[in-house]
């Protein structure tokens, strides 16, 4: 069936043409390298580098076993950190001799520790590059499969055999294909004399011990997410200095493409990412067509739930509209998982729609959309309730994770406690002093504003006489928290 297209004029509000160029900003400060991807203006991709705060994720490290752990199909493995790490069975080579109990393993970390767990870690170890991904104790030499002319994936598979180490295989990666190929092989000969140096360090070091750091962002900004008409616009002089050098040797853009950036005003504020970077933090994000969707965060998942908001129907049948809103939602679900660093089970309340196909083609968009996220993404499907099951590899934390803590005060649980619930706490501490015998009738009751108005109303007073024989004086104190409160003998 095909699909109902209405003027653009209707359904999407007029925006202003923006110069097409893509543009990464990378915003340098003492305890913070901040990256940002501008495609046509539109924020596409934000990381966050802090150096007490580095990702483990990368890594390669010689660990010792320390112990095994069979209900957990896994080992705890100590790499050198404060947390051991865990090795899940799965994870490793099946083929290679499974590790035993003071056995040296090799090892790279594929998932971040947290407040109560030590970092995964896998024995499947690989080196990831712009044009390919090296493959520890493989010969398998892959081609990405969107390369489908079979000429060009000879020319790079026969590249690859000739660049890759003897007990490595390669994945080559579509961009490959776009890439100069001095420059290809350049990388392929760098992942290959980098394993060897991995290798080499291994024989030398003694377990626990880090073998591979990895690259920091401003090398990643370069090789992950430049290409050779990118504007690379950077705020600090060594750091301009330090791309120009990796880039005089890797030669991912056109030298004359890195500029230094001298303002004033912020370099996020002077390119116009400031207001999208903050929006990333609001739970609602609005479309152009006056839809919304909104993001919330649990333990076990993350819901996105797409609404219609304020956009003006027209007349048109309700299956259509709640379409168009769904199809509008989907990119930009996709861009705000990719930005906010969301991971684990994702699922997607659409908008109610009236026909299979319709809902199929959301599904297929979807996929497509994320195709262009560098991590590993699922899209599963469209279950019975109509929610779309999702999930992406969790390998670092969540944005909002690195901004903020968790609220003091309500411990995470987004809710502020009711000045009615403080005052039956008072009641309870109340009765629990005049059950302990202690209790005195000239009382002074010191709490927030809010609940001392309660306190103070009439009913309240008398409540407090008929149940407790008292008559308290009611001190508000802006400086206590709304939980908080104090009974003093007078």
């Amino acid at each position: 069936m095909q699909e109902i297209y209405i003027s653009a004029s209707i359904f999407l509000k007029v925006q202003k043409e923006q110069k097409e160029m893509k543009q990464i900003l990378l915003e340098c400060l003492p305890d913070e390298t901040a990256m940002a991807v501008l495609n046509d203006g539109v924020l596409t991709e934000f990381e966050v580098e802090r150096p007490h705060e580095t990702s483990l994720v990368g890594r390669i490290y010689a660990g010792t076993v320390k112990n095994s752990v069979p209900s957990l199909k896994g080992l705890f493995i100590d790499i050198g950190e404060k947390k051991n790490a865990f090795l899940r069975l799965n994870n490793w080579p099946q083929h290679r001799k499974k590790p035993t109990v003071g056995m040296s393993v090799l090892v790279q970390v594929i998932k971040d520790s947290t407040d109560t767990k030590g970092p995964l870690v896998s024995g499947e170890v690989s080196l990831p590059g712009r044009y390919a991904v090296l493959v520890a104790d493989t010969e398998y030499i892959g081609v990405s499969r969107k390369i489908e002319e079979e000429a060009e994936r000879m020319r790079l598979k026969q590249l690859g055999e000739a660049c890759c180490p003897e007990g490595c295989g390669l994945i080559i990666r579509t961009a490959a294909r776009e890439g100069n190929e001095e420059a290809v092989k350049r990388e392929f000969m760098h992942l290959a004399s980098t394993w060897k140096i991995i290798e080499r360090r291994l024989r030398i070091e003694k377990a626990p011990a880090l073998l591979y750091r990895g690259s920091d962002l401003v090398v990643r900004c370069l090789r992950d997410y430049a290409d050779m008409e990118t504007e690379i616009i950077v705020d600090d002089a060594e750091t301009e200095k330090r791309l120009l050098s990796v880039n005089q040797s890797e030669q991912v853009v056109k030298s004359e493409n890195i500029h230094l950036y001298e303002g004033a005003v912020p370099i996020m504020k002077r390119y116009g990412a400031a207001d999208s970077i903050q929006q990333l933090f609001k739970r609602q994000v609005n479309l152009p067509s006056g839809g919304s969707i909104v993001i919330d965060y649990t333990e076990a998942l993350t819901a996105i739930d797409v609404n219609s908001g304020s956009f003006h129907a027209n007349g048109m049948p309700h299956g259509e509209v709640a379409y168009l809103i769904n199809k509008e939602a989907v990119p930009e679900i996709a861009r705000q998982i990719r930005i906010r660093g969301i991971g684990g089970i994702i699922m997607i309340d659409f908008i109610d729609m009236d026909h299979d196909w319709q809902k199929e083609n959301i599904v297929k968009r979807l996929r497509e959309a994320v195709l262009s996220d560098k991590v590993k993404t699922v899209v599963c499907g469209m279950t019975s309730l109509g929610l779309v099951e999702m999930t992406r590899k969790r390998t670092a934390y969540r944005l909002e994770h690195v901004y903020y803590d968790t609220c003091p005060c309500c411990k995470g649980s987004g809710l502020s406690v009711s000045a009615e619930s403080v005052v039956i706490w008072i009641h309870r501490e109340l009765k629990m002093r005049r059950r302990m015998g202690n209790f005195q009738s000239s009382l002074r009751i010191e709490c927030h504003p809010a609940v001392a108005r309660l306190l103070q109303t009439e009913e309240e007073q008398h409540r407090l006489h008929t149940c407790f024989h008292v008559k308290p004086i009611i001190k508000a104190r802006e400086d206590m928290a709304f939980e908080v409160f104090s009974i003093l003998s007078e």
